[in-house]
């Protein structure tokens, strides 16, 4: 199953993204059209500190018009390294440096009108923050919680954010430690 570009059209374009309406020709033959979100894809990291505990953050999203608990995550600047991108968003939004960094997958959160991806990484961190400095567009706080506390996070619905849920499940699957 393939699906050919006959056509695009820039709707859109905005600091982070843009739209493009595309049209498709099918494997079939039939055409028809798709909205497609471009985005220079993103980092998530699932950060441990020394004792054990997880470094997440409390951010509003306008998009959902509500505060979320999430891990660390942040999109690529032009030409960034996912590396790169993954040790300055955790000293930006958390002030916890990372000690060491190992990649755990990519994953494609909106595949049906998105292009994004996120590179997803486990982090070790050093065990206190240094100061965090968040872009001037965001309000950011960390938090600290015990591997049980995020579990009963996601389980009573408290931690909803997609990207957190998938790099918990990952780094931490099957029961298994990072």
């Amino acid at each position: 199953m393939t699906e050919q570009i006959i056509a695009k059209k820039t709707v859109f374009e905005g600091r982070v993204m843009r739209v493009e309406v595309r049209e498709i020709e099918l494997s079939n033959g039939r055409r028809s059209t798709r909205e497609v979100v471009c985005h220079p894809g993103a980092v998530v990291v699932l950060a441990e500190r020394p004792d054990g505990r997880f470094v997440l953050v409390r951010q509003y999203r306008a998009a959902v018009e509500a505060e979320l608990l999430e891990m660390v995550a942040g999109t690529l600047e032009p030409g960034e390294a996912p590396e790169v991108a993954a040790r300055r968003e955790m000293a930006e939004e958390s002030g916890y440096q990372v000690e060491s960094l190992r990649p755990l997958g990519v994953i494609i959160p909106c595949p049906g009108y998105s292009a994004e991806r996120l590179y997803c990484f486990y982090a070790r961190v050093g065990q206190q923050p240094g100061a965090s400095c968040p872009d001037f567009d965001e309000s950011v706080a960390g938090v600290v919680m015990t591997a049980a506390e995020v579990e009963a996070a996601i389980a009573s619905g408290e931690l909803q954010d997609a990207k957190s849920i998938a790099i918990w499940h990952l780094g931490r699957g099957a029961g298994g430690r990072c």
